[in-house]
């Protein structure tokens, strides 16, 4: 009764996306989750794309959608670049329990509460011990998060560079731009990353930051008081930090038996470090893989390797984002003032997404700064 085709470790975007694809195609599937629920459990400003509910064909629901937002991005000089684009701002958990539910619907087994304490490979089967049982599976699909036990347990060592983030929920506050959510960039707001805030309604905010070389909590401190008519009488009632992997996708995510997807091998767009629609991608690809694979009696390297050919849309955008993100961290703020005043808001969400690089470029060659800084890097 303990051996199972593909055992998925973590119940994030990713895990919980592998536990319904693999189960869908009739593969005997289990997720195991150490967290007592399926929940957001680490810091995120929820907000997603509508694309992001279709691709996990999720209903926005009234239940999941908290309300829709469009986007503000702003300079280190506060001007800024409204994004008309329209996103949801969800409740992250409930969204997670939605396909959970549907993974369950399809067969799949979920443990909560069950830590993996260890993963070894062996000839005709992987073996996986819990704080609870051991099991055997043909395939291992480690979702487990930037800390992954499934990679330290198999000696992949390689972890993609991360940075620090934190976010505050905070309430009594006075938002003043309640169906906004907005970025804030600048070497002295957030050397390295961005500072966000998302709002919940005009009381209630998720305000983070992430940077890199720096004390993240020092500089969201100040972040938040820059705002003091906003978050002047503000409380905090919720404060999380995390590492979110940024420096792109791992050399080696897949090996025979064995998947790491998410945040694990760093399936994140590094120039925002979104990771919930991507994760959800990897999870959908990987699973269907990793289910077809283990009935086939197939589990190689080779043959769990269709999984880049699936996912290949991402692995672009995931590069491409990262060669951005390499030439925007070279600016200095008079350089990113500048280039707000040229950039429009299909333009910022083109370069920050790793999509139509080439028509940014083309509009930034002619400028002095920029054909050498940006377009040389990108292109």
């Amino acid at each position: 009764m303990n051996k199972y085709d593909v055992i998925i470790v973590g119940g994030g975007p990713a895990g919980v996306s592998a536990a319904k694809a693999s189960a869908k195609t009739g593969a005997r599937v289990l997720l195991l989750e150490k967290s007592p629920t399926i929940m957001a459990n680490k810091p995120c400003g929820q907000a997603v794309s509508q694309e992001t509910l279709q691709t996990a064909e999720v209903k926005p629901d009234p239940t999941i959608v908290l309300h829709r937002a469009y986007a503000l991005v702003y300079a280190p000089n506060l001007n800024y670049v409204k994004i008309d684009r329209i996103g949801f701002l969800i409740d992250k958990s409930r969204f997670l329990q939605y396909i959970a539910a549907q993974a369950a619907e399809y067969g799949a087994e979920i443990h909560v509460r069950e830590e993996v304490l260890e993963v070894k490979v062996e000839n005709d089967a992987v073996k996986v011990k819990t704080n609870k049982n051991k099991y055997e599976t043909s395939v291992i699909i480690g979702a487990d998060g930037y800390n992954s036990t499934v990679a330290r347990s198999l000696g992949i060592n390689e972890r993609s560079e991360p940075i620090p983030t934190i976010q505050y929920v905070m309430v009594n506050c006075n938002v003043k731009y309640p169906d906004a959510v907005r970025f804030f960039l600048g070497n002295n707001v957030a050397p390295g990353g961005y500072a966000w805030i998302f709002p919940h309604s005009e009381k209630i905010a998720e305000v983070g930051i992430g940077v890199r070389g720096a004390p993240a909590k020092d500089y969201l401190d100040a972040f938040v008081k820059s705002f003091s008519d906003e978050f002047g009488r503000a409380q905090i009632i919720d404060y999380r930090g995390a590492p979110v992997p940024i420096g792109g996708i791992i050399n080696e995510p897949i090996r025979d038996k064995t998947m790491l997807i998410g945040d694990a091998a760093g399936m994140v767009i590094p120039l925002t470090g979104a990771g919930i629609h991507s994760s959800i991608a990897a999870g959908l690809a990987a699973g269907k893989v990793a289910g077809e694979a283990a009935q086939e009696g197939n589990t190689s390297k080779e043959r769990l390797s269709e999984f880049y050919t699936l996912y290949k849309p991402w692995i672009e955008r995931i590069k491409k984002s990262l060669k951005v993100m390499r030439a925007l961290e070279k600016m200095n703020d008079d350089e990113l003032n500048l280039l707000a005043e040229i950039l429009n808001d299909q333009d910022i969400l083109d370069l920050a997404n790793g999509l139509d690089l080439v028509r940014v470029a083309r509009k930034l060659a002619s400028h002095p700064i920029f054909a050498i800084k940006l377009v040389k890097a990108i292109i």
